[in-house]
């Protein structure tokens, strides 16, 4: 399943059938000046009896994406249950969301706003190795809000949205909320999942075969190339030398989600699985860091980093409207606009 970003089109995560066995991973709480993830609960996640629990769980999943980049902005995510934004979860659907987008920018303008943003040694190799090619998916472009706060082109009271990002849980699913003591089986760990569903609301994620792209689709490759489809196999920041992590490409699941085993531990494979405790991986940090997030990366971090990057696990499903139910509207002095859109019940 897939996260459909800002467009106003729904992800879903699967479910997969399978347990396994994660040690407990640590998270700190973030330092003062750092990413503040701020969730907003409605009434159908404040009304529920796990309400406290779920709070405690979602914070985690905050502090962990705060421990590991350090722009300091504010992300606003309207958190419910059975429900993302205003579209129903199936039962037995594990999460889904949704982002709010600006757009449409020319390939020039991604390059030049990653550019001037560039704060990490991964940021300058991304930049040096960007595809030499003037159009991509049409020359249209398009930002996460989030991402446009950590790029610095709007501010934390100067943006176009009540909210950067939605994220909804679904029903009939048994959550692990408390990981202390590893993931039960059976149940899902819950911070692993909202941590997934927040590094997509923060930008990893890909517009290829809607009409547009996004900066993360400027580090897909194919045979040692950049490809820009959906079909693409690896994760690269140099050119397609350093293949990072291999891109799903098995059943209904996200393609630009890391590709999934019942023995995966990263955040954001394709596919979660029952009884496992998951993890943000390097190749997570890295994704977020190349397309305008500042990473903080250091073997003393105490967050409870994912390990084997060769099959990494989750999955996702977006339906996707046609081009012709996109609306857009001009946004302030910036000369950002803003894509919304719906997906047709």
């Amino acid at each position: 399943m897939r996260s459909s970003r800002g467009r106003l089109a729904v992800g879903l995560l699967s479910v997969a059938v399978f347990s396994a066995l994660f040690g407990a991973a640590l998270v700190t709480a973030p330092p003062a000046q750092a990413l503040q993830i701020s969730p907003i609960y409605d009434s159908s996640v404040s009304s529920r009896s796990d309400f406290t629990q779920i709070k405690s769980a979602f914070n985690q999943a905050g502090d962990a994406w705060s421990n590991v980049l350090s722009d300091n902005v504010t992300i606003n995510i309207r958190v419910s249950w059975g429900s993302v934004g205003s579209y129903i979860l199936n039962n037995g659907t594990l999460g889904g969301s949704l982002d709010s987008l600006y757009g449409y920018f020319t390939y020039s303008q991604i390059k030049s706003w990653l550019k001037n943003d560039a704060s990490t040694a991964d940021d300058k190799t991304a930049n040096q190795n960007l595809p030499l090619v003037s159009s991509v998916a049409g020359n249209k472009f398009v930002l996460s809000s989030a991402q446009a706060k950590a790029l610095g082109l709007v501010s934390n009271y100067n943006s176009a949205f009540a909210y950067d990002g939605y994220i909804g849980f679904g029903n009939g699913v048994k959550y692990d909320y408390d990981r202390s003591n590893g993931i039960a089986a059976g149940y899902f760990d819950f911070v692993g999942l909202v941590e997934h569903e927040i590094d997509h609301v923060l930008g990893h994620f890909s517009g290829l075969g809607d009409g547009y792209a996004t900066p993360f689709d400027l580090f897909r490759c194919s045979n040692g190339a950049p490809s820009f489809t959906s079909g693409a196999s690896s994760f690269s920041i140099d050119g397609c030398k350093t293949n990072l992590a291999n891109f799903n490409s098995t059943g209904s699941g996200d393609r630009d989600d890391w590709a999934s085993s019942p023995t995966s531990t990263d955040i954001q494979g394709a596919y979660l699985y029952p009884g496992v405790l998951y993890g943000i991986s390097a190749a997570d940090i890295t994704a977020l860091d190349v397309i305008g997030w500042g990473a903080k990366k250091s073997s003393s971090l105490s967050l409870g980093l994912a390990g084997s990057l060769g099959s990494l696990g989750r999955a996702e499903v977006a339906n996707v409207p046609e081009p012709s139910t996109l609306a857009l509207l001009a946004v302030g002095s910036l000369g950002l606009w803003l894509l919304g859109r719906r997906r047709p019940a």
